[in-house]
């Protein structure tokens, strides 16, 4: 499958991605990892939630750089210009495309998302 997500990463490169199952087992790592750090009842330190905090990071720079193929620099350049929410949007879109949603199908669940976002904002 091809995939472009300039709109994430501001690098406009078309990557032909094969699911393997390595990459899959990388993908569903990562979507673990997040689920675990979203976790409000989880027991943890401060000091391990950083540490793994951490360790995400860079679980997830891996993914990305493994899936699109970027080289060393394109992953600074993205390290050092993409906020982690919007890199944390770019690895589910990656997520998502890996498990066969299409472009399409994305853009509309994002702009529910948005819509959803904003209509509890102003019933505040």
């Amino acid at each position: 499958m091809k995939i472009n997500a300039k709109n994430y990463f501001r690098i406009n490169k078309t990557a032909n991605v094969t699911p393997t199952n390595n990459i899959i087992r990388l993908a569903t790592k990562v979507q673990i990892g997040m689920l675990e750090s979203q976790d409000t009842e989880k027991e943890i330190t401060e000091l391990d939630a950083m540490k793994d905090g951490l360790e995400l990071q860079e679980e997830m720079a891996d993914f990305v750089q493994r899936v699109m193929g970027y080289t060393d620099k394109q992953m600074k350049t993205i390290n050092d210009t993409i906020s982690i929410d919007k890199f944390g949007e770019g690895v589910g879109y990656l997520i998502m495309r890996l498990n066969g949603i299409s472009d399409d199908d994305i853009k509309l669940s994002e702009q529910k998302q948005r819509k959803a976002i904003e209509d509890s904002k102003a019933s505040k």
